[in-house]
């Protein structure tokens, strides 16, 4: 079908989504680009959070925005508008989840020859000091781990432990060749999450077993190890650090850290919710019901999954949608709005990257905004703004965004949340 991109005043070329997001390794864009912000984002970000809005570089915020509208055929039209995207490092958090979960699916294709299905029992293998053989997954409800699981626990609660294990599947090597051939120039995932380890140990991936119903052996792939990376140049964030509960006395280095602009996480949500806007076969090669799975775990609460199950104390029905509800636990959810998202917070950093779909005026949007919010500058000391400055403002940015687009909607809408 065909696709029309309209221009926004102020819009450089070099953000629009079908390019392959020609952002550095380091993050850094050219001087043209960061100055040339859309007049509606800095409105917004002026009304949302002044002090913000004042000093936007010291809270590193980025923001972009799709506006999503329909032709008479439904062919989409997209109107691009970014603020200050990818000026400098951020650092990805758990926003590297959903490209992890999607390579994966799309992984598993390769070895459909020997049977191996996303519901196919995954073993892994161990490897390092402290692993164990996985072989259980007591979230599960018949107790295995499968590929399909770990997507979901991804997705639903944001569970690192389901990332690392596809994370392990896949390979460091493997995971940079296909974002490179998807067209996310200097995209880097480089490692595990929540487990301290070196550069080298993230280079190795476990061995991987795929087994049928039956408890028969599909395939085994060996542990493998990555080519040694290239040294790259300092990434100081912050003013201090602590280790072994000790201030450093300087900056916290992510050099080695993973690479996953905002640029990266709207193309991401672009290539899995409007894979049609993709020109010829430069997307994800999801089968309709791999990427209709995806997009079905994307937008479900944690309390609408039976399995695995969660205490609703614990994961809030919003847990993981920041962009609208911010952190309210008892947020009145709108049920006319659909949110296909993947959040990520560390180190100071809150980052929501969202495709919106409000049923109530048919209106649609892609979402991705990150800030950092570390008033004291020390980092690793779980000091940081995110209930004060970061949640209530990625709160107000999609309020906003979702009444313009309403406002814009093909239908009249009358809220339904206050």
């Amino acid at each position: 079908m065909p696709i029309r991109f309209l221009s926004v005043a102020l819009m450089s070329a070099a953000m629009l989504l079908i390019s392959a997001c020609q952002s550095t390794g380091s993050g850094n864009t050219t001087a043209d680009t960061v100055e040339q912000q859309s007049t509606l984002l800095q409105h917004w970000v002026a009304q949302a959070a002044p002090e913000i809005a004042a000093d936007p570089q010291q809270y590193r915020l980025q923001i972009l925005l799709t506006e999503i509208r329909r032709d008479g055929d439904g062919n989409p039209e997209l109107m691009q508008h970014q603020y200050r995207a990818d000026a400098e490092y951020l650092y990805p958090a758990s926003t590297v989840k959903l490209a992890i979960a999607a390579l994966a699916l799309e992984y598993l294709q390769q070895l459909a020859v020997y049977g191996v299905t996303p519901d196919s029992v995954m073993h892994t293998e161990p490897l390092l000091p402290d692993d164990m053989l996985v072989n259980r997954d007591d979230s599960a409800a018949n107790g295995l781990p499968t590929v399909r699981h770990y997507v979901k626990k991804i997705q639903l609660v944001s569970d690192n432990d389901a990332y690392n294990r596809l994370y392990e599947l896949m390979g460091q090597q493997y995971i940079e060749q296909r974002l490179t051939e998807l067209g996310f120039s200097g995209a880097e995932i480089l490692h595990r999450l929540e487990r301290p380890l070196s550069a080298e140990q993230n280079r190795q991936t476990n061995a991987v077993a795929f087994y049928d119903a039956a408890g028969r052996l599909l395939y085994r792939q060996p542990a493998r190890t990555a080519p040694a990376l290239t040294a790259r140049a300092l990434t100081p964030v912050g003013q201090d650090h602590l280790k072994n509960g000790v201030l450093q006395g300087k900056p916290l280095d992510f050099s080695q850290k993973n690479r996953w602009t905002v640029s990266h996480m709207h193309r991401m949500l672009q290539l899995i919710m409007l894979p049609e806007t993709v020109p010829g076969a430069g997307g994800l090669q999801l089968t309709a019901p791999d990427r209709h799975f995806l997009q079905q775990m994307m937008a479900m609460l944690p309390g609408d999954s039976t399995d695995p199950s969660y205490d609703s104390s614990q994961y809030w029905p919003t847990y993981v949608k920041f962009l609208i509800y911010g952190s309210a636990k008892d947020a009145r959810i709108d049920p006319s709005v659909h949110i296909y998202n993947k959040v990520g917070d560390a180190y100071g950093f809150l980052l929501d990257s969202a495709y919106i779909k409000d049923d109530c005026s048919g209106a649609e949007l892609m979402l991705t905004a990150a800030l950092y919010v570390n008033a004291d500058g020390v980092l690793n000391d779980d000091n940081y703004e995110y209930d004060e400055v970061g949640l209530p403002f990625l709160q107000r940015l999609g309020e906003q965004a979702l009444a313009h687009a309403r406002a814009q909607g093909p239908k009249p809408c009358v809220a339904t949340r206050p």
